[in-house]
């Protein structure tokens, strides 16, 4: 835990006992720092600390103990996913960081997806590649397809935590999804989400999980590359953009 700096003291007590709680440091039944020991760790008060711990009282994952003191409660798969994961969720504010969370997660949502999808969620994921086919000049529709897709292989994954997470990636990434493929196109993405569909569907976990990789690390490069071009600015103050200055000159 670290000292608190930031004007809303409660929401920044409360994120970080999430994460404490996260972190599995502190298992079921076990008690928690005093409120003394927090109010000394985190530079705040008995009352702020007080408010916050009330409001994960309030979630059920950590109980009041007479003569005791904090004690943390069974913290199951749904609590987990509903309480804690959007908190580490929003605070991975940087879209490189998010990009670089989703390699991880949804590779291994679409090997087991290509060992657990039934006949229904094939046809499904097919039915969305060739809907997102139709609309491949408009890149609204098109995004709205393209994190369709990203859920419905977190759901043929049986994994709550892989759903849950999609859900919350979905309600963040669809808006940006639209200027980004704006400027990169959809053709190669679409590749790639026909990739994953066909490996699904020949229950191929290596492939479909291969398939995912690729797909969100070039998503991660353009990320950078678009991270660069904000950043820098050339020596004669022009608004010359990265892709601009190493554009191969015209035939």
């Amino acid at each position: 835990m670290q000292p608190i700096k930031k004007n809303n003291l409660v929401n920044e007590v409360y994120n970080q006992l999430l994460q404490l709680l996260a972190s599995g440091q502190y298992p079921e039944g076990s008690k928690l720092p005093s409120e003394t020991q927090l109010c000394e760790a985190l530079g705040v008060s008995r009352n702020t600390v007080r408010t916050a711990m009330s409001k994960l009282i309030a979630l059920g994952i950590v109980d009041n103990q007479q003569g005791f003191g904090y004690v943390v409660r069974n913290i199951n798969v749904g609590l987990y996913t509903n309480s804690i994961l959007p908190c580490m969720l929003a605070n991975a504010s940087e879209l490189i960081s998010v990009t670089e969370f989703r390699i991880g997660v949804e590779s291994m949502a679409a090997r087991l997806a290509a060992v657990r999808a039934t006949d229904r969620e094939i046809q499904r994921l097919r039915e969305a590649c060739e809907d997102a086919s139709k609309h491949m000049d408009n890149w609204d529709v098109f995004a709205k397809y393209d994190m369709a897709f990203h859920r419905m292989v977190a759901d043929a994954s049986r994994n709550p935590l892989f759903i849950s997470t999609s859900e919350m990636i979905e309600s963040m990434y669809t808006v940006w999804l639209i200027g980004f493929q704006r400027n990169h196109g959809v053709e190669k993405s679409h590749y790639f989400h026909n990739c994953i569909c066909q490996a699904i569907a020949n229950h191929d976990p290596d492939n479909a999980g291969l398939y995912m990789q690729k797909h969100l690390e070039d998503v991660l490069n353009k990320v950078i590359l678009d991270t660069q071009e904000k950043t820098q600015t050339p020596a004669d103050g022009s608004n010359l953009t990265l892709r601009e200055e190493h554009a191969l000159p015209e035939a």
